[in-house]
């Protein structure tokens, strides 16, 4: 019995340490594996440490043939004959280096597999072999943009057929659809060129192209004031009529039109036509680009899809003028103060710097310790993850909220709240992207402004909308 337990723990000695003897593969060192050759397979490889050791070196792997992607786009984009592969049109060409990166960041590495671990029983480090086949990942992105073209036809194909039915609203909004998913699609074909070649978008699915029949369904379309110009209004109140637009072809109503309304270079609002032909806004006045007693709310059909040369042939015959005459112009004054928000005192300053310009937008007067205040209140939460191409990426849901407040009785006038999604590596990240993506409405603010002059002014109640 001894002689066999001997030998068992002589075994079992001889097996340790062949194990401890085992030898440390050359991709650990070298980075390259004789199994995966660089010319078939991208490769990374990971090192992690501490009791998940493994988890780590594998996510490190998998990142490290993200960072390949990253810089293969940096060296070669601006290599690549952009014009014959996705066309010359501003919306493709426009700032496409940065679009790349941005495609990059977000696409998920599909295919991405690990071959080898190796864990040292002398240092504890684990070590991940990643490789991703570069034909299949090239072949599944083809599919891909194969797939994305066939959408954009089908969009055109709606658009023209609509077309013919008369129903012109309709048949710009499908082509708008189409542009969208061909500017969409731009920066993919690109990267497909960078790390495989030979994949050109199509000359019917190119901007150029859905532009030119957008250009001939707008030409069909006119657009008159049916109703709301020269009013009198007061700074946060609602005109009593709506700013009212019709759009027309040949005399008849046309349903389905976008119609944005604008102060200045703001945004108020975009209305859809309904089947009368009508886009209505009911609009509270606003402080912005008032000259003398004088407003001005410019409507136009929205041509944001278009490229700036397009928008700028059309707009002349796709935009109409209402002027609006102000009245009880006074200074409203008002405080601005950060709430006690749980964020670093420079994002702290961000906020109340970009409160106070759009107060001073709207014609307030920013001055310390007046009686009413402006206190801007923001908070985050995390939202869950989601899956990128550096790994899983944390998704954040803020929300900006200002209230107008009576600095003697603490009593809240009115208030606006805005919302955003920030989209980062970590939640810190995550959370300063969100910040930056953070806009005030100046709509919304003007009504708040208005509610607040009344209230404070001792009017009993706040306009009706």
């Amino acid at each position: 019995m001894k002689t066999v337990i001997s030998m068992l723990m002589l075994c079992l000695l001889i097996a340790a340490g062949l194990v401890q003897a085992q030898p440390q593969p050359t991709w650990v060192t070298t980075g390259k594996s004789p199994k995966h050759p660089q010319d078939l397979y991208w490769v990374g490889v990971g090192q992690g440490m501490g009791a998940k050791a493994l988890e780590e070196a594998k996510a490190k792997a998998k990142a490290e043939i993200a960072k390949q992607f990253k810089v293969i786009v940096s060296t070669k984009s601006k290599l690549v004959q952009t014009e014959k592969i996705v066309g010359n049109s501003a919306l493709m060409t426009s700032d496409l280096s940065s679009r790349i990166e941005a495609e990059v960041e977000k696409m998920p590495l599909i295919g991405v597999e690990i071959a080898e671990t190796f864990e040292s029983k002398v240092t504890g480090k684990a070590f991940a072999l990643a490789v991703l086949n570069r034909e299949e990942f090239t072949n599944t992105l083809k599919a891909e943009l194969d797939a994305e073209i066939a959408k954009i036809r089908e969009k055109i194909s709606s658009a023209a057929t609509l077309s013919e039915k008369g129903d012109i609203g309709s048949a710009v909004n499908a082509y708008m659809e189409a542009l969208a998913l061909a500017e969409e699609i731009g920066p993919k074909v690109v990267f497909f060129n960078i790390v495989a070649k030979g994949y050109v978008l199509p000359e019917d699915v190119r901007p150029e192209f859905i532009e030119s029949q957008v250009r001939d369904e707008l030409s069909m379309i006119s657009l008159k004031k049916a109703g709301g110009d020269n009013q009198k209004g007061r700074i946060g109140e609602v005109l009593p009529e709506p700013l009212t637009v019709q759009a027309l072809s040949k005399g008849t109503p046309i349903r389905g039109v976008p119609i944005t309304f604008k102060v200045g270079d703001e945004i108020i609002e975009k209305v859809i036509t309904d089947e009368d032909g009508l886009a209505r806004l009911a609009y509270v006045v606003q402080a912005q680009g008032i000259k003398g007693n004088k407003g001005r709310v410019t409507a136009t059909i929205d041509l944001s899809r278009l490229s700036a040369t397009l928008r700028s042939e059309l707009r002349n015959i796709t935009t109409l003028t209402f002027d609006i005459q102000v009245e009880g112009i006074g200074s409203f004054v008002c405080d601005v103060e950060m709430a006690d928000n749980d964020i670093t005192e420079g994002q702290n300053a961000m906020l109340a710097k970009m409160l106070v310009q759009a107060l001073e937008k709207n014609g307030v007067t920013v001055k310390r310790n007046a009686p009413i205040v402006a206190r801007g209140a923001f908070t985050a939460r995390e939202a869950g993850t989601v899956q990128g191409l550096d790994g899983q990426m944390v998704l954040q849901d803020i929300t900006f909220e200002i209230f107008f407040i009576n600095r003697n009785t603490q009593s809240v006038l009115s208030s606006v709240a805005v919302n955003a999604k920030g989209l980062g590596r970590d939640s810190e990240e995550a959370l300063q992207k969100g910040l930056n993506a953070l806009r005030l409405p100046p709509a919304k603010l003007s009504e708040a402004i208005g509610k607040a002059r009344l209230v404070s002014s001792g009017t009993s109640s706040a306009p009706e909308r």
